[in-house]
């Protein structure tokens, strides 16, 4: 089971991993296009994921997830942002609520530190149907995944 009290400290603290995750994306190579989007939506693609963690790890159905994240990607697509910035977007956000996990974490015994331990397989299984379902919606806009041995290199 994870930990009510970290998933509760995202959840509350969502604007400082947002804080964390607007640093890493400025600091990242190749993010230029998901730079021009406006900070507010930015924003607000983190506190949907974040304010709400616990429904996602929780209560949330696969479908669920599939049905925002497939419309994530279509508006990706439609904004013109490349699938792989937007892929990097994703797998930073993740980055940003591990590393506040670790830093911001009060770990008193083994007990606690089990607690993290489970809290990240859980992020790292919702972050990777989040991607999954990102490029599906993105292909799903016209997008289609290169050919191999398709000429270029």
């Amino acid at each position: 089971m994870v930990s009510a009290k970290l998933v509760i400290q995202i959840e509350t603290h969502w604007e400082a991993i947002h804080a964390r995750f607007l640093r890493l994306l400025r600091s990242t190579q190749h993010q230029h296009a998901m730079l021009q989007l406006p900070e507010s939506e930015l924003q607000e693609a983190c506190r949907r994921i974040l304010r709400n963690l616990g429904h996602w790890l929780v209560s949330s159905s696969e479908a669920d997830i599939a049905r925002m994240y497939e419309q994530v990607g279509r508006e990706r697509h439609a904004e013109g942002i490349p699938l792989s910035q937007a892929v990097r977007a994703v797998q930073l956000l993740r980055q940003a609520t591990t590393d506040y996990v670790r830093d911001e974490g009060v770990f008193e015994s083994s007990v606690d530190l089990y607690a993290e331990e489970e809290l990240e397989h859980e992020l790292a299984r919702f972050f990777d149907l989040l991607v999954y379902y990102l490029i599906r919606g993105y292909e799903q806009s016209g997008q289609k995944p290169a050919q191999p041995g398709g000429g270029h290199a």
